[in-house]
């Protein structure tokens, strides 16, 4: 897949592979309350995920069962070239989450490629704010979503 040009881009890109299928794309949008059938039954001639679905995908990887919190996914991209020595908690701060393209909803399993990099690591009085941008790529490499995320993690030192 290929890496953002984005010239903001402060580190290595990591990446991860993620996965999912219609009965995802249905219990997402059913779990965020739509009642859009265009997200809940398969069978709308315009059937779509629901817009907000590839910032989860991270949560499952490539499981199609249930999954710890957090994932392994999750976990594996986390510690890609970021210490945070004393940091005791981890606190979502922030999301932007930008669709270039629909993702995939077509019968069957669909695999994609998640690409994160770390932009920054902001030291606070209690903590550090860690900011990183991901991008999402359909199996042929074509750009499907641009996020951001920033987090703070609470106690960390020396960053």
């Amino acid at each position: 897949m290929p890496a953002s040009s984005d010239s903001s881009s402060t580190s290595e890109v990591a990446s991860a592979t993620v996965s999912y299928n219609r009965r995802d794309l249905i219990v997402y949008a059913l779990g965020v309350g739509c009642t859009d059938l265009r997200h809940v039954y398969e069978g709308a001639d315009d059937f779509a995920a629901f817009p907000l679905f590839p910032a989860v995908l991270l949560h499952k990887g490539t499981s199609f069962d249930v999954v710890d919190f957090p994932s392994p996914t999750l976990l594996r991209l986390a510690s890609s070239g970021l210490a945070l020595p004393g940091a005791r908690a981890l606190l979502d701060a922030e999301r932007y989450i930008e669709r270039v393209r629909d993702v995939p909803s077509a019968e069957g399993a669909h695999t994609l490629t998640y690409q994160s990099r770390l932009l920054g690591v902001v030291p606070k009085r209690n903590g550090a704010l860690i900011h990183t941008a991901g991008e999402l790529f359909d199996g042929g490499g074509a750009l499907l979503y641009r996020m951001r995320a920033s987090a703070y993690a609470l106690g960390a030192t020396g960053v």
